[in-house]
């Protein structure tokens, strides 16, 4: 018995290894095809491992020039690192770092710079109320300054209400700056001839900022690069309204609703609501900072990715609505923390 045991295990091993020896001889013709027609196209293979070299070594250096200013390095401090671009974006800093770009068969005259877009927010250690309604005043503050110290700023009393910009409030094309005082703002914008249209037919303004000292409503098909409002009672916006970027304050409170698409800041004393399809991109931050009572409320099939921060109030969220909270990536830069990068991309 025990003879013919080791005879059935033998033939099992053999058998399986008859099984497998197809298999590798299968694999050896696959690759034996694939390297075959390689060397058949070594110029594109080289022109793709090229691209890709220099794709890596142009991030490379892009990323170390970031590296170098996020640890305090002053620019020009190493001679062989390139000077990163820094502007404030609401709460967070804006860097950006051109790379001269060459394709090897360029001559030098036709060489090519990449920009590259980093997005920096800040981390934090520990979450404190004081410290989030101080915040919340200085950047209420500094919107504030920016609207009313813009270029080329309008001023007008009593209420208004605007289909379209003719040429005694467009100044630089496509850049809007309006002081209203006693009195409210309405924007019911989508069919004017003074907006240049995108691909979808909707009107596109490069900047609009206000300083309302009453409600403002923004309405209609259109698309802002930038929408800065400062009011002293509500904000609204609904419709098919939608901006890259956006700064807005209402005392009262902030309303968003319909198929508005946004991102950015949005500060209230009192209350934020946003609803319906209305969507608050990344990176985005809702703060409401008051007396007692206030509320954050995201209803409906809304979408905001980003913080939601309500430090004395209450923050309200249907179960259909969405929150994809990222509050570490997202402080201001008023409080005392740490600066990280958390979007990167090239331009």
């Amino acid at each position: 018995m025990g003879c013919n045991t080791g005879l059935e295990g033998l033939l099992s091993r053999k058998l399986k290894l008859g099984n497998v020896l197809p298999l590798v001889l299968g694999v050896l013709l696959v690759l034996s095809i694939l390297m075959t027609v390689l060397l058949r196209l070594p110029g594109t293979l080289r022109r793709t491992v090229a691209f890709v070299a220099n794709e890596t070594q142009n991030m490379y250096l892009a990323e170390s020039a970031v590296i170098a200013k996020l640890e305090g390095f002053p620019d020009g401090y190493f001679a062989e690192l390139l000077t990163v671009e820094s502007r404030l974006l609401g709460p967070w800093n804006l860097w950006h770092v051109n790379v001269p770009y060459n394709r090897g068969s360029v001559r030098p005259l036709e060489r090519e710079t990449i920009k590259f877009q980093f997005l920096l927010g800040n981390e934090f250690e520990h979450f404190s109320t004081s410290e989030w309604t101080r915040c919340a005043v200085a950047l209420e503050q500094n919107l504030h300054e920016r609207i009313l110290q813009s270029e080329g700023i309008k001023s007008v009393s009593g209420n208004h209400r605007i289909f379209k910009f003719d040429s005694t409030l467009m100044g630089r094309a496509s850049l809007v700056a309006l002081n209203v005082s006693a009195g409210d703002l309405t924007l019911d914008l989508g069919g004017s001839d003074a907006f240049s249209r995108s691909g979808d037919g909707r009107a596109s303004l490069r900047s609009f900022m206000a300083n309302v000292e009453g409600d403002v409503k923004v309405r209609g098909n259109v698309h802002f690069d930038t929408l800065r409002i400062y009011s002293t009672e509500s904000v609204l916006l609904q419709g098919n309204v939608s901006a890259d970027f956006v700064e807005i304050f209402g005392l009262v409170g902030v309303t968003i609703s319909g198929d508005v698409s946004l991102a950015g800041l949005l500060l209230s004393k009192q209350n934020v609501e946003i609803s319906g399809n209305a969507k608050m991109k990344f990176p985005s931050v809702a703060i409401v900072v008051g007396a007692r009572g206030n509320r954050l409320s995201l209803f409906g099939k809304s979408v905001f990715e980003g913080a939601m921060l309500a430090p004395s109030g209450v923050v309200d969220r249907d179960s259909s609505a969405v929150l994809l909270d990222s509050t570490k990536a997202l402080l201001p830069f008023c409080m005392d923390s740490r600066p990280v990068v958390f979007s990167r991309r090239r331009l």
